[in-house]
């Protein structure tokens, strides 16, 4: 069978004699309950890289119309290009080209802020001003992150600052085509400045061959390369609704809608 839809699932809590045929699940929808806010973290995280060390480049002016009016994004790409080899780790792992209001990565296995590691291929990151507030779209080419190859495909929207936190909405369709087939995504993810923290609450459709399914993600918050310290998933399918919570801990328990229970190592 194409997924092998029992390859994964456990003993059944009616294997025993007399207890009848227990429920089983295709591993995508586990997966999914997994995956989701992984890629829901590496959204948060490129936004975090691009947007954290410009934020103020648009917002510091708030009320000030005539100032946001001179916002210049061809200035903040050459930051961003120039704040690269802090961003991106090891020295020497990246090459970042800023033309006009674009800004081009070349990576080599690097890792950036909160999620990101083994990052190689080559990223453009194109910002705007929309009407005094940050813009920027992001497309990749051959990108591969943490050993999977990654199509990378997001809209980052910023928002004025509420004292210290930093806000933005992320439009998503970035997913790794080895777990799934598409994954549309919308979030709302904040942080302090340059904490190097981050806290997501998302939306996601996602399918797998004939499969589909929607996950909420609320209160998700990861600090930097550090295991997932809160947050519920809730992804709901036409065979019922898989859930977990986040503790800190490296291990994600998935619990499936007749309670069987599939755990993941979390990379963190």
């Amino acid at each position: 069978m194409k997924r092998m839809k029992a390859a994964l699932l456990f003993l059944s809590l009616g294997a025993g004699a007399g207890m009848g045929c227990a429920t089983t699940y295709d591993p995508y929808y586990y997966d999914t309950v997994y995956y989701d806010p992984y890629y829901g973290a590496y959204d948060a995280a490129w936004a975090y890289t691009w947007v954290d060390p410009v934020y103020g480049y648009w917002y510091y002016a708030i009320g000030n119309v005539q100032a946001m009016a001179t916002v210049d994004p061809n200035t903040a790409a050459s930051q961003l290009a120039a704040n690269a080899a802090t961003a991106f780790t090891p020295a020497g792992c990246v090459t970042a080209t800023a033309t006009g209001a674009t800004v081009n990565y070349a990576f080599n296995n690097c890792t950036a802020p909160v999620s990101l590691t083994q990052i190689s291929g080559n990223v453009e990151l194109v910002l705007s001003d929309n009407q005094g507030q940050l813009a920027a779209t992001a497309t990749s080419n051959q990108l591969t992150i943490n050993g999977e190859p990654y199509n990378l495909s997001l809209q980052i929207a910023g928002q004025p600052p509420d004292g210290d936190t930093r806000k933005v909405t992320v439009t998503s369709n970035s997913f790794s085509p080895n777990r799934f087939d598409s994954r549309t995504s919308q979030s709302t993810v904040t942080w302090t400045g340059g904490s190097g923290c981050i806290t997501v609450d998302s939306t996601t459709q996602a399918t797998k061959g004939g499969l589909n399914s929607t996950s909420t993600v609320s209160g998700y918050q990861r600090c930097d390369h550090q295991c997932p310290t809160a947050g519920m998933v809730q992804v709901d399918t036409t065979e019922g609704t898989f859930t977990t919570t986040f503790d800190g801990t490296n291990t994600a328990r998935v619990t499936a809608p007749n309670d069987e229970i599939k755990t993941f190592n979390i990379d963190c």
